[in-house]
């Protein structure tokens, strides 16, 4: 008899464990804010795809953990101390841009793409972040530019996720 509740109590905690270790599971992949680049695909070739068909890389080119603040009344972003997204993208960025996704947690939110202020060709019809993307840039500020209807940018699942993290100023 007690053999049978030492064994009815040790399966109630380990289901118990593993009840909430799923429920911790979740709810971090939800608050999750990443930038993905898009794998060997030009800016106008991403735009002609579906979001869930374009090949992401495998490590995000930036992360929530990187990010300070976001002010979501701009759109503009401040990166940690140390950390510059100039380096990070580093010879990745060509006069025609370089297509990146933003994603929460596992899902696909908007396409947007890097560009640079050098480039004479026409601005996507996306949201971009422009730059000289020069390695070594003292820049700790980003701008995600839209001027259409119906702006990616201000998804919900994105405000939840960056205010959830404590990153959003300015709403």
């Amino acid at each position: 008899m007690i053999l049978s509740k030492i064994k009815l109590f040790a399966i109630l905690n380990l289901l118990l464990f593993l009840i909430v270790g799923c429920n911790n599971g979740n709810k971090s992949a939800i608050n999750e804010f990443s930038i993905y680049l898009v794998k060997e695909l030009s800016t106008t070739e991403a735009m002609s795809k579906k979001l869930d068909d374009l090949p992401l890389e495998t490590i995000p080119v930036l992360t929530d953990k990187e990010i300070r603040t976001y002010d979501w009344t701009e759109h503009e972003f401040t990166m940690k101390e140390d950390i510059s997204l100039e380096e990070k993208l580093d010879g990745k960025v060509s006069l025609s841009g370089k297509p990146f996704v933003v994603v929460v947690g596992n899902e696909r939110i908007y396409l947007g793409s890097f560009w640079s202020y050098l480039s004479s060709q026409f601005n996507p019809d996306i949201p971009i972040i422009s730059s000289v993307w020069n390695k070594g840039s003292d820049n700790d500020m980003y701008k995600i530019q839209y001027g259409k209807n119906q702006d990616p940018r201000d998804d919900t699942k994105i405000f939840e996720a960056l205010k959830g993290l404590g990153k959003v100023i300015n709403y």
